[in-house]
């Protein structure tokens, strides 16, 4: 298209500097039941100077004493390779067992955490060091479970083949962080409303825009078409998790472009997608954009230019997304249309 998004570049490269600097500072130091696993900024491939390192150390495997040392020792490494600590929700910084992400999916035992963990675990999650394999192992089970408990996608006949199952897993964490949004703004007395708002606006929304993708494209990527025919034909989701779990390395910005990208989107929807979210990494890697934004009080947006900035960012990210999904390219907008709301 000729552009070049200079902040989307410069966080890539920043992302993976920190990548090596955490599979060397995690090179065998990690038991091969559990994984070193980081969310957001770092996963996305979207780090800025101010970026934090939202982790758990997940286990799956039997439970010993050993893994409380661990999760230590890991906070410790973390800490002296100057990544940010996690916030205090308690959703990162700790350790997680497999079981609960893998069986416990609705019902009143998954929590807000399991859920975020969860579909994190599959949006937007990155193992570090040189044994990566429960991380692996976690993400094909949790598939395995959305895929074969979906009686819809195995035995249904209509057009589309989705897993719908996932689908409205994903679109329930995506209400739930919007609704919790507004809790942590009375229970922190609007501390950091500014910051998380512009989240919210768009590297949250990306992620929930990314879940959509990653379902819809079971029904429109050319090389599930095996999958879909063996769903089809014999009721089997193998090969789909199979294509699923290939696509799971591709971030949330990949996916999006490969959408922008199809011949019926016009290349003015990318570009208004693209140059509104490298604007916003570029406020985030502005430190005195940020602390603005990390200070900034409900009461005093109207004198602030960096939220007129992210406002009209949030915009035409919204404006990109709306074109995206219900503008000129008919199968998004018909699978948008059958899955989106209802």
């Amino acid at each position: 298209m000729g552009c070049n998004w200079v902040a989307i570049r410069g966080a890539q490269e920043a992302t993976a500097n920190q990548h090596d600097v955490l599979n060397g500072a995690f090179k065998g130091k990690i038991a091969h039941d559990t994984s070193v696993v980081l969310f957001g900024s770092i996963a996305r491939e979207e780090v800025t100077s101010g970026s934090d390192a939202d982790w758990i150390l997940l286990v799956d495997g039997q439970a010993v004493p050993e893994h409380e040392n661990q999760r230590r020792d890991v906070a410790e490494i973390l800490n002296a390779n100057n990544f940010g600590r996690p916030g205090r929700s308690g959703v990162f910084g700790s350790m997680v067992g497999s079981h609960s992400l893998v069986h416990e999916i609705g019902g009143e035992d998954d929590t807000n955490s399991n859920t975020t963990r969860r579909i994190l675990l599959l949006l937007e999650s990155l193992a570090v060091g040189d044994d990566t394999a429960a991380h692996t192992r976690v993400r094909q089970q949790i598939l395995s479970r959305y895929l074969e408990d979906d009686n819809g996608l195995l035995y249904g006949k209509g057009p589309f083949r989705v897993p719908r199952f996932l689908l409205n897993d994903v679109t329930r964490y995506w209400r739930t962080i919007t609704v919790d949004f507004v809790y942590k703004q009375r229970s922190d007395a609007g501390g950091k409303w500014a910051l998380r708002n512009a989240k919210l606006r768009l590297s949250r929304k990306l992620v929930f825009t990314s879940g959509l993708l990653r379902c819809f494209f079971c029904h429109l990527d050319p090389t599930a078409e095996d999958a879909r025919r063996d769903l089809a034909n014999n009721n089997d989701p193998t090969k789909l998790a199979a294509y699923m779990e290939s696509e799971l390395s591709a971030t949330p910005l990949q996916l999006l472009a490969r959408a922008a990208g199809r011949p019926s989107v016009p290349q003015s929807t990318a570009k208004l997608l693209f140059d509104s979210y490298d604007g916003f990494l570029g406020l985030l890697d502005n430190q005195q954009a940020r602390t603005e934004l990390t200070d900034l009080r409900p009461h005093d947006v109207g004198k602030s230019e960096v939220w007129s900035q992210i406002r009209k960012l949030g915009r035409d990210f919204q404006e990109g997304l709306t074109s995206l999904f219900f503008g000129d390219d008919k199968e998004l907008r018909a699978l948008m249309i059958e899955y989106g709301v209802f």
